[in-house]
């Protein structure tokens, strides 16, 4: 339990961090955008590098828990990826339809 906190506490710290100075600083939603990008794109890399250094390679080298994350990857990526283009059709089906349609004369 403690692994599990140590590696999620600073990385909601910082979203609690940045929502505790919009609330007490008023500032806009708009004003806030930078952690759009600096959370997902600069912290959770560096934290998640941070981790993956300090680890034994011999933690590393697990085959059944490489094989279960490379095929939860795998499903997930699949199933939005079909989710996704079944949405895209129904969407392109609806608009044709609700089209108007020229009169014959």
């Amino acid at each position: 339990m403690a692994d599990i906190l140590n590696l999620a506490l600073p990385y909601f710290g910082l979203i609690f961090i940045g929502f505790a100075c919009g609330k007490t600083r008023g500032l806009p939603e708009s004003g806030l955008a930078w952690m759009n990008f600096i959370l997902p794109y600069v912290s959770l890399p560096a934290l998640l590098f941070g981790i993956m250094s300090q680890t034994p390679f011999a933690e590393l080298n697990n085959p059944p828990f490489l094989i279960a994350a490379t095929l939860g990857t795998v499903s997930a990526f699949v199933i939005a990826r079909a989710d996704g283009w079944c949405f895209r059709k129904g969407l392109r089906v609806r608009n044709t339809k609700s089209r108007k349609q020229p009169h014959a004369k």
